[in-house]
C-alpha cells in the first residue's frame, strides 16, 4: 500500500505514483503537490508550441481540468508526466487552432455592428429575469464558489494568480474548481426552472 499524507507529512517527498493515489483519495495536499511539480513541464510544453501568453494561461488550465478528469482512469500513474506532456500538447494545438479562428478581418467598421434586433424592452425583462435567477442560483452556492465565480467574472477579471493568492489554493486548482462550480451553477439554475415551471 503506498504511504499516505498522514504517515508522510511533507507531500512533496513522495513518489508521483503515491501522489496520485492520495488524489484519488480526495486529498487536496496531493493535489496542490501534483500541480506544483509539474507545472513547469506544462508551461514548457504551452511555450514550445509559440502561443501567447494569455494562451498559455488557457492551455495551463485546460491541461489541468483535464488531469483532474482523467486522473481516476490513468492505467499507469507511473508515467503520469508522459500522460501530461500529451495532454498539454493537445491543448496547444487546440488553443493554436482556436486563435487563428478567432483572428478578426478587416478594419475596425467589423467591430461597429448595430445593435441586435431583439435588443428591445421585452428582451430587457428577459435578461433581467435571467440574471436574477442566476444572482439566486449563486447566493445558494458555498461562500468559495461564490468569491471564485465572482472573481472570474467580473469586469476586471481577476488574474488566475491572484485568484490563488485570495482563496488560497493553488494556480493549477483554480481551473478545476472554477468547472466544479460552473457544474453546481449549472444544476442550480436546472432545479430552479424545474421549480418554476411546476409552480
Amino acid at each position: 500500500m503506498s504511504p499516505s499524507l498522514t504517515e508522510r507529512s511533507d507531500a512533496t517527498t513522495l513518489a508521483t505514483a503515491d501522489l496520485i493515489e492520495s488524489c484519488r483519495e480526495g486529498s487536496q495536499t496531493a493535489w496542490v503537490a501534483l500541480v506544483r511539480r509539474f507545472s513547469p513541464l506544462v508551461w514548457a510544453v504551452a511555450r514550445s508550441h509559440r502561443v501567447s501568453r494569455t494562451d498559455c494561461e488557457e492551455v495551463f488550465q485546460q491541461t489541468w481540468l483535464r488531469a483532474y478528469q482523467g486522473l481516476h482512469t490513468l492505467q499507469s500513474p507511473e508515467r503520469f508526466a508522459a500522460w501530461l506532456t500529451t495532454c498539454a500538447k493537445r491543448e496547444s494545438l487546440k488553443q493554436r487552432e482556436r486563435a487563428l479562428r478567432y483572428v478578426p478581418v478587416g478594419g475596425p467598421e467589423v467591430f461597429d455592428r448595430p445593435t441586435a434586433p431583439d435588443s428591445g424592452p421585452e428582451s430587457a425583462v428577459l435578461s433581467n429575469e435571467r440574471r436574477d435567477e442566476v444572482l439566486d442560483a449563486l447566493g445558494r452556492l458555498s461562500a468559495r464558489d461564490q468569491a471564485l465565480l465572482g472573481m472570474l467574472s467580473a469586469d476586471e477579471e481577476c488574474s488566475y494568480d491572484e485568484v490563488s493568492r485570495r482563496l488560497g489554493v493553488a494556480r493549477g486548482s483554480v481551473g478545476p474548481l472554477r468547472a466544479r462550480a460552473l457544474q453546481r451553477l449549472t444544476k442550480q439554475l436546472a432545479a430552479a426552472s424545474a421549480e418554476s415551471g411546476t409552480g
